[in-house]
């Protein structure tokens, strides 16, 4: 072969690979190109704080129909993550990470919807409230009895703290000068005063200790004002048409047995009702700036 052969041989094979990388190149930039907008993708949140000892396989698997129901009302997918941490989600909400959230915990959401932006979608017929319980030979006969007494709320700062918190704060015993120490499962709290390490405790309403102490023979020395229980709300993300449509099918799943199951599942007694801001706000107006009751 010619010197002259060999050098266009080499330009052609030159030009080839040329081709081939590009080719190459521009194929695996096709994915990225494709890839789903992580700003339109909408992410429901949910957390039960410590009214339920149950993790994340079990939230997921316990809401996965509910999450449907709200697939179906957008006629698109979303993404469900389970919330433990009651921090985690303060912190998400405040910077908008969640375009739905419902929760148990129904302060961290109140304060979504008075100071991020979030707007109130369904709550709960059922309300929430926070109980006192001693057991059945108790001397304690109100929340005046419990000044100077060993109490055990749930974990600090968490809804049925703060509702506790309100209550001593009315009561004229400040939670800080008494002898209270924190649990953050309420199966634990049932435990430990039926063990009698502690005198009183707090436990919420619509817990399963809440539910059945009364039944068992305990007794209940006093109840906190209502305020809302597991509460969905809504980012800007949504339009004010795609939350009345989640509103609407919701609200509707007491009226049918499918949706009484999915209900059950999550354990929402009778079913969802709209919600108001007033009602949000006027609960954290009472419970109090939580940085006031860490003082």
């Amino acid at each position: 072969m010619t010197t002259t052969g060999m050098n266009f041989g080499i330009v052609r094979l030159a030009a080839f690979l040329l081709a081939l990388v590009v080719s190459v190149g521009t194929f695996a930039q096709k994915p990225a190109a494709k890839a789903v907008d992580p700003q339109r993708q909408l992410i429901l949140a949910v957390s039960e704080g410590g009214a339920g000892n149950v993790d994340a396989f079990e939230i997921s698997t316990r809401y996965e129909s509910f999450k449907q129901v709200i697939e179906k009302a957008l006629g698109r997918p979303i993404a469900l993550v389970a919330v433990r941490d009651i921090m985690v989600l303060r912190r998400s909400v405040e910077t908008g990470a969640y375009a739905l959230a419902i929760a148990r915990p129904a302060d961290a959401l109140a304060e979504a919807i008075r100071d991020y932006g979030y707007q109130p979608v369904v709550a709960s017929k059922e309300n929430a409230q926070a109980l006192f319980i001693v057991l059945k030979d108790s001397p304690l006969r109100t929340i005046a009895d419990i000044k100077g007494k060993r109490i055990v709320t749930p974990d600090r700062y968490a809804y049925m703290w703060r509702m506790a918190n309100a209550m001593m704060r009315d009561a004229g015993i400040p939670m800080a000068k008494e002898q209270v120490r924190n649990m953050r499962d309420q199966a634990a709290i049932e435990w430990s005063i039926k063990e009698g390490f502690f005198d009183v405790g707090v436990v919420a309403s619509f817990s399963g200790v809440g539910r059945t102490w009364e039944k068992k023979g305990g007794r209940v020395i006093a109840r906190s004002r209502e305020g809302p229980n597991t509460p969905l709300i809504a980012s800007s993300k949504l339009s004010a048409v795609q939350v009345e449509k989640i509103r609407s099918a919701l609200i509707a799943l007491n009226s049918s047995e499918g949706g009484a199951v999915i209900l059950k599942q999550i354990g929402v007694i009778g079913g969802f009702k709209e919600a108001s801001r007033a009602e949000f706000l006027d609960m954290l107006a009472w419970l109090g700036e939580l940085e006031m009751a860490k003082q």
